[in-house]
């Protein structure tokens, strides 16, 4: 029997079977490392389970080192440690390391860079404009419910964000950054969007969708449209560049400009409502819309060189 397609391996599998039991991974997986990091962490923090449902309620040192505690362990439970072991049942046994992790150019990095802080004023705008939307009276009770979620991430952030010193800033950057940038990237853009895109044998339906899942994960429904558009850049990215250090990066200086500008500004003037006039922001933003189509065709542009080269170098060895 050929060893790329070993019982344990989803190598060679159909698409809705590696999609399946992608799933069972995540949730088995993820659930059952999950609860034995949370039990863990009420003996050695000695918490009080009440300030998972309420943040606010933390007060003292201790409530927020376990607060940061389990948003670190949901990471590494539900993304990074399941992303992992997908990629390796994914990839061909011979293959020693995981796909689609080539190192990108230096130039390509600071494209990211500068795209990265391009996207922060549209997915402002787009997030103001999303915070606007009612839904109507007969989903008056879904409404409550996602006011209640947005309160409740609202309170969470305040409370892990209100030290301002710099390890609190460095274990914030770490716990909103780094491991969020790389477990969800893993698992979005290196499982479910490959899957999804043999499944649907469309990578560009595979992104749309992926990135529908991606911001609705979040449950954080008035900002699922600035987090959508996040997820379909991060999703080209990848699908341009065919690594996926440069979503991982995009992602990563998406979530740690406001961490760090939390530390030397506040997170109060942070995180407080744009008083600009949406009318004002609409004037300036075709500038950065403008910037970010030019880098992300670029990346298009030079995917399709590569195509090219690859094919006719291909051929040049079968001729």
């Amino acid at each position: 029997m050929d060893d790329n397609h070993s019982h344990n391996s989803l190598y060679g599998k159909t698409p809705l079977y590696q999609l399946f039991v992608s799933l069972l991974i995540v949730l088995g997986a993820g659930i059952l490392l999950f609860i034995v990091f949370l039990v863990a962490g009420i003996f050695i923090f000695d918490a009080d389970l009440e300030v998972l449902e309420n943040p606010s309620v933390a007060v003292g040192e201790k409530d927020i080192a376990f607060l940061r505690y389990i948003l670190i362990s949901q990471q590494i439970s539900f993304f990074i440690v399941p992303a992992i072991i997908i990629l390796n049942k994914l990839k061909p046994v011979h293959q020693t390391d995981l796909m689609d992790m080539k190192m990108p150019q230096i130039n390509e990095v600071v494209l990211i860079i500068v795209l990265a802080f391009c996207i922060f004023p549209i997915t402002s705008f787009t997030g103001e404009l999303n915070s606007t939307i009612h839904l109507p009276d007969w989903l008056s009770g879904v409404g409550r419910w996602m006011i209640e979620k947005e309160d409740n991430a609202a309170r969470l952030l305040d409370t892990i964000m209100t030290p301002d010193t710099f390890w609190a800033m460095i274990l914030n950057v770490l716990m909103i950054a780094v491991l969020p940038a790389i477990g969800e990237e893993l698992i979005f853009r290196g499982v479910f969007q490959k899957i999804l895109s043999n499944l649907f044998m469309s990578g560009h339906l595979a992104i749309w969708v992926t990135a529908f899942l991606f911001s609705a994960i979040h449950f954080q429904f008035f900002g699922f449209v600035p987090r959508f558009i996040l997820g379909l850049v991060f999703g080209y990215l990848f699908f341009w560049s065919g690594t996926l250090w440069l979503p991982v990066i995009s992602h990563f200086v998406n979530n740690a400009v406001p961490v760090i500008g939390a530390c030397i500004y506040g997170w109060d003037k942070v995180n407080a409502p744009s008083d600009i006039p949406l009318w004002k922001q609409m004037i300036v933003l075709p500038l950065p819309v403008l910037i970010s189509i030019v880098i992300l065709l670029y990346f298009r542009n030079k995917s399709k060189k590569d195509a090219e080269l690859s094919m006719n170098q291909s051929q040049l060895l079968n001729s």
